[in-house]
């Protein structure tokens, strides 16, 4: 109705950006309790040179990340899963499968509020089940894998790639069908693929390629996007 999408509109999203703000940068405040306790309470100290060392290395490899991963993730978690996703952890791995296959079970789109609240229910359920997994095997995880067979601890080398697989091919089968899907994406798998092999050879932008790719995939979808608006202008008039 027009009063809930008002509701909406006007106080859910503003809510959910001020309370991830501010969960955001408590996180990042704790993030540096580990450092503090060495520092002032053991008394552990290392040069400043050592510090920015660290911070320098951690920033070349991650930046493109930090970047790139949350405008890449964004359009399936929305704003309210991405602030949860990335401050429970686990994002590629588990918040944005549980996401995309809720929204497909459910034929719910993130822009939507149903696909806004179905989205979040789902995440928080994987926080939850996540931290429950994680206390059973952080507690019994050392005689878990004691007793596992040899080939079943060797089958985990195939999670990622069937997390992987799973998502796209999730992508693939959405609203419209397999052939319609693979046709839209084509252009951006094609760029991404070129821009892989491509920003490989270059040797001084190896660090970025991730934020390149993604950056140009973004710019490709904007110029489709006009061009689309373009067409839809041209068939009303």
């Amino acid at each position: 109705t027009e009063a809930a999408q008002k509701i909406y509109k006007d106080i859910f999203i503003p809510k959910v950006h001020r309370i991830g703000r501010l969960t955001m940068a408590a996180a990042f405040v704790l993030a540096f309790l580990p450092v503090i306790y060495f520092v002032f309470v053991k008394g552990y100290m290392a040069s400043a040179s050592s510090y920015m060392s660290v911070i320098v290395a951690i920033s070349s490899i991650g930046i493109g990340m930090w970047l790139t991963e949350p405008l890449a993730y964004w359009p399936v978690l929305g704003s309210a899963g991405t602030y949860m996703g990335y401050l429970s952890g686990n994002v590629g791995a588990m918040r944005f499968p549980v996401a995309l296959n809720l929204q497909s079970v459910m034929n719910a789109n993130i822009n939507t509020m149903r696909g806004q609240i179905v989205t979040i229910v789902g995440i928080a359920s994987s926080i939850v089940v996540n931290l429950v997994l994680l206390l059973i095997f952080v507690l019994g995880g050392e005689w878990l894998i004691g007793i596992l067979p040899e080939v079943v601890m060797a089958s985990f080398a195939f999670v990622m790639v069937g997390l992987l697989g799973s998502m796209i091919f999730m992508r693939f089968n959405g609203e419209g069908g397999m052939a319609e899907n693979v046709k839209g994406m084509a252009p951006y798998l094609l760029l991404a693929v070129i821009l892989k092999f491509v920003i490989g050879k270059i040797p001084a932008l190896s660090t970025w390629g991730m934020a390149v790719t993604v950056g140009l995939c973004i710019a490709l979808g904007y110029v489709l996007y006009k061009r689309d608006c373009k067409k839809d202008a041209e068939t009303v008039k």
